[in-house]
């Protein structure tokens, strides 16, 4: 497979049959590969290695999710069970679908230690951003999107459903989205 630099930092892999509408860059033919876009390791690599050094094999990494790209072509992934982001080639990485998104579950204790739960890949409902919910003491539900804007709910405990809130304005796309990743939190 080869790959073709566009302009914005955008790297696309030539002979894919899936076509983005998200980028103007794109063309018939070429997948984008964009902050954001959830992969996972090729299938020519084994492993990547994590900043002490050690190969951690691609099966421990979990899905990753691209932070950007580097100016010497590379790609910057966050791996979410390995915790730690890596510099990789763009033929070491492929996208899980172009609809494909992320929500990763952490489990926050009453000493403010933070632990990865689980995480989900979505795909085919509709959401636009990746998240990281974090299940709080006192039935709180922190959502946070990937470019930092956050959300706050509390669960009922009794019927494990979020206590959906009164909102100030009529909520928007964001807003359901934020309620839809609580929901899909609390159900492994």
């Amino acid at each position: 497979m080869r790959f073709a630099a566009l302009p914005d930092g955008i790297i696309t892999s030539m002979g894919e049959t899936a076509m983005s509408t998200d980028s103007m860059n794109t063309q018939q033919g070429r997948q984008p590969i964009n902050r954001g876009t959830v992969v996972g390791c090729a299938r020519i690599i084994h492993g990547v290695q994590s900043p002490d050094g050690d190969l951690v094999p691609c099966e421990r990494l979990g899905p990753g999710l691209v932070e950007g790209c580097v100016s010497d072509g590379r790609m910057r992934v966050w791996w979410t069970m390995a915790g730690f982001s890596s510099l990789l080639d763009p033929g070491d990485i492929q996208t899980l679908g172009l609809d494909a998104r992320l929500v990763v579950v952490h489990k926050c204790g009453k000493d403010g230690q933070s632990k990865l739960l689980r995480h989900k890949i979505v795909s085919g409902v509709g959401f636009r951003h990746n998240w990281t919910v974090e299940l709080r003491p006192g039935n709180v539900i922190r959502v946070q999107r990937w470019d930092g804007h956050a959300w706050t709910f509390t669960k009922n405990p009794i019927f494990m459903r979020i206590t959906t809130p009164a909102w100030g304005a009529p909520p928007d796309d964001d807003d359901a989205e934020a309620l839809t990743a609580a929901e899909l939190s609390l159900f492994g």
